[in-house]
């Protein structure tokens, strides 16, 4: 897998490099999505029953159209963003990188990773997190914001073989 060239410290070697295997909902988009749908129904529901004229619900349709972006937006970003993921994984660092503009989004120094945890899925495809149950809880939950105190946790997600990526990683990390 060609991960791009800006993305490697001058003297790291990259031990393994991939991609998401499949693009899927994850934690709170589901949510999400129900809510914008739910929003639009209230909307909907508001303006036809208290709406007399054509022009109460054309306001309506904006409110709705709006609450529907603004629930759903986010969800297709990140959708978006996951498909041009590049995950690399060298002898000094984790990283998560844009695969068409070769920008680096997140990443962190094995040394100051916690163990990495695999949750592999049916498929043989999982997601590597770093950090035990609170990492794969920040994920469920949708905890991809950065905070002063906490940045963005790294998460590989859909990672074929994620059991073997985790155990490279924590090879990594024990000879680092």
């Amino acid at each position: 897998m060609d991960v791009p060239g800006n993305v490697l410290l001058p003297g790291e070697r990259l031990l393994w490099s991939g991609r998401p295997r499949r693009i899927t909902l994850q934690g709170l988009d589901w949510y999400q999505l129900a809510s914008g749908v739910v929003w639009v129904s209230v909307v909907a529901t508001s303006a036809l029953v208290f709406g007399r004229s054509s022009q109460t619900h054309y306001i309506g349709a904006v409110f709705a159209f709006c609450g529907l972006a603004a629930a759903w937006a986010p969800v297709a970003g990140r959708l978006w963003a996951m498909r041009r993921a590049v995950y690399a994984v060298t002898d000094r660092r984790v990283v998560v990188a844009d695969g068409v503009s070769g920008r680096t989004r997140v990443s962190a120094y094995l040394g100051a990773l916690p163990p990495p945890v695999a949750r592999p899925g049916r498929d043989g495809a999982g997601t590597v997190t770093f950090g035990g149950p609170a990492g794969l809880l920040g994920v469920l939950a949708g905890a991809q914001t950065k905070t002063r105190s906490m940045p963005v946790p790294i998460v590989l997600v859909a990672v074929p073989e994620a059991e073997r990526v985790r155990d490279l990683i924590a090879r990594a990390q024990a000879s680092g």
